[in-house]
């Protein structure tokens, strides 16, 4: 693989796990340059990568990218994933560095960031709902829907191809939020890693109630801490934006808006 520039980001997103012919399992990133530039790393087979080279959310990453051959989406970086280090762990910056990082980043809404797809091949940003608008949803998967069956057989099989090292992924339900960004309502389906990990570990802490923790983190606590969505569009649907992130903060973006600087 040709290694390409040498670059950093600040990771924000880490998109659910998903099924690859070609990779196995690939997880989409997105993340934030210091020249504060918005960037979307993939194909990156998180599971596979070795444990000092795995990184969580605020991490800031050093790795070989290019621009990928046939994605014309802008942010969009092909990553050598062996190249990746992490050179500054979430822990190192406070809340008030993190919002920085995305603040310059926030469209006024989903139409603007439609509009300006369409005039810049904008691929990823950044949107506030409503306040007082969010209903968060849980859709358990059916048995009887062909789709639902496709999505639990295909993560099964691709987990199993290397037991030695990925587990079998268990996709019980699917979640979304309906809201009105700048009044006009959506209905989004949630495609963070987080929100499965919480129902996870919920149902594991909590058992029968992990579906009622999980309602009060997401419908309650989240939105209370200034939430922001990170909207992208996929390789085949450069025109449709889906929810790949959540970002809360207790600081408020208002109040950071008037300082200046990213890192």
């Amino acid at each position: 693989m040709v290694q390409g520039d040498k670059e950093r980001a600040l990771v924000l997103v880490k998109a659910f796990p998903q099924p690859s012919q070609k990779y196995d399992e690939t997880v989409c990133c997105a993340g934030v340059t210091p020249e504060g530039k918005f960037v979307r790393l993939y194909p990156i087979r998180f599971r596979h990568l070795p444990i000092d080279k795995q990184f969580n959310r605020w991490d800031v990453l050093e790795y070989f990218a290019h621009r990928p051959v046939g994605d014309h989406r802008p942010e969009s970086r092909h990553v050598n994933e062996d190249s990746i280090t992490v050179v500054q762990f979430a822990n190192q910056l406070n809340e008030e560095q993190k919002v920085r990082a995305w603040l310059p980043h926030v469209s006024p809404s989903i139409e603007a960031l439609k509009q300006e797809n369409l005039s810049t091949e904008r691929s990823l940003g950044i949107v506030k709902p409503d306040e007082d608008s969010l209903r968060f949803k849980a859709r358990k998967l059916s048995k009887d829907s062909a789709e639902d069956a496709t999505l639990r057989s295909t993560f099964r099989q691709f987990s199993l191809l290397d037991p030695s090292v990925l587990n079998p992924i268990t996709v019980e339900y699917e979640f979304s939020y309906q809201f009105t960004c700048d009044g006009r309502s959506h209905n989004m389906k949630i495609h963070d890693w987080e929100v499965q990990s919480a129902f996870h570990r919920f149902k594991r802490d909590y058992g029968d109630g992990g579906m009622d923790a999980l309602r009060e983190q997401y419908q309650q606590r989240i939105p209370e801490r200034n939430l922001h969505f990170v909207m992208g569009t996929m390789k085949a649907h450069p025109r449709q934006f889906i929810i790949i992130g959540l970002l809360r903060s207790g600081v408020a973006p208002a109040e950071v808006a008037r300082q200046r600087g990213l890192f």
